[in-house]
């Protein structure tokens, strides 16, 4: 049996294996506090049956995710049961190999992989070009697409095992290449922190800072991506900007999609699109609702050096905020591939709403 992350998002380290029983741990590389997120393959464990065994907070509800191409993903409680099981307090699972079963992917979470984001692009005759170039040297992907006066800026991963904004970021970019803003120029950047994407990093509290700690107005950028983002709204403006976010493990508020607040002066305009988030939810939606939403100045949610914070406070800005997007949800509102994208047309169904019902009286030409 061979236990490797040699693959785009990988992140496990073997501390020791006893019979069929294996230890394991996260690596949290150059993070500055405890994370929980890891992700690895297994080969070569045809017909065996393993039990895989994590320190504290690294399983969710149901277990991890599971997939044997990288591509499509399942809880493993969704899995046959009378081959596999998990114990969510004792962060353990079992997995029991079919006879045929010669590679399988295990994660924290349904991993989001860049190849795609560059198939969903391909499907949708979206070019994709380079943002610039990595500190690792590697070609930053972006797209953008539209045309008018209206600036919209949309990133995902400032924080690089956040995948579950990946999927919505997909699904909002599906409904607005269907039907697209008024006067609108759009933006995306999918994979801020894109070496991190690639390397599997944690990307949260990296030192000395990490990519949504970077838009520092008194300080230039350290990383090219989000300096190259700064570089951007100078020159177009940011009418509006959103940033798709994972928010922590599990629990709480975590369990949720929620709207993180970051403004008292537009506090009437983020609950006037929260109102309208949550009547474009539908039932094959991973569900919002607006009671949720983080307030400005309360607990861990205080002035920042982040994306949304920076692009709400420039003078032609209408609106920015981040989105978190639970890992898992709950178990009657259940994180899956299809319904995080579903969400995503939501939210563009919302955006083009707010535009048409409040975009006349915000001076933005």
């Amino acid at each position: 049996m061979i236990i490797h992350s040699d693959f785009a998002g990988g992140n496990i380290k073997t501390v020791r294996r006893s019979g069929n029983e294996v230890y394991l741990e996260n690596e949290l590389r150059d993070s500055g506090q405890d994370w929980f997120y890891w992700a690895f393959c297994v080969e070569d464990a045809a017909g065996q049956t393993v039990t895989f065994r994590f320190q504290e907070n690294r399983l969710g509800y149901f277990g991890p995710a599971v997939s044997r191409d990288l591509v499509n993903w399942k809880w493993l409680s969704e899995t046959d049961k009378s081959r596999h099981s998990f114990l969510y307090g004792k962060n353990s699972f079992t997995y029991t190999f079919g006879k045929d079963e010669n590679r399988v992917f295990f994660a924290h979470s349904m991993l989001y992989h860049p190849d795609r984001f560059l198939r969903f692009a391909a499907a949708h005759e979206l070019e994709v070009s380079e943002f610039c170039r990595s500190r690792k040297g590697r070609s930053v992907p972006y797209t953008v697409f539209g045309c008018g006066k209206r600036s919209v800026i949309l990133t995902a991963r400032h924080h690089a095992c956040e995948s579950t904004g990946s999927y919505v970021l997909e699904g909002v970019l599906s409904e607005l290449l269907r039907d697209p803003l008024p006067d609108a120029k759009v933006l995306c950047v999918p994979f801020v922190d894109y070496d991190g994407v690639i390397d599997g990093d944690q990307g949260k509290a990296r030192r000395p800072h990490d990519h949504n700690r970077d838009y520092d107005k008194n300080q230039p950028s350290i990383y090219p991506e989000t300096a190259e983002i700064r570089r951007y709204a100078d020159e177009h403006g940011c009418h509006y900007g959103f940033d798709f976010h994972s928010p922590w493990h599990i629990g709480d508020v975590n369990d949720c999609m929620f709207i993180v607040q970051n403004s008292f002066e537009k506090a009437d305009r983020l609950d006037a699109f929260g109102k309208l988030l949550e009547s474009e939810m539908t039932e094959k939606a991973f569900r919002y609702r607006h009671e949720n939403d983080y307030p400005f100045m309360h607990g861990w949610n205080l002035k920042s050096n982040n994306f949304s914070q920076y692009m709400i406070s420039r003078p032609e800005n209408v609106l920015a905020f981040t989105l978190e997007t639970a890992y898992f949800g709950t178990q009657q509102n259940r994180v899956d591939q299809k319904n995080l994208t579903v969400s995503g047309r939501c939210f563009a169904k919302a955006l083009r709403k707010y535009i048409e019902n409040y975009g006349a009286t915000e001076k933005i030409f």
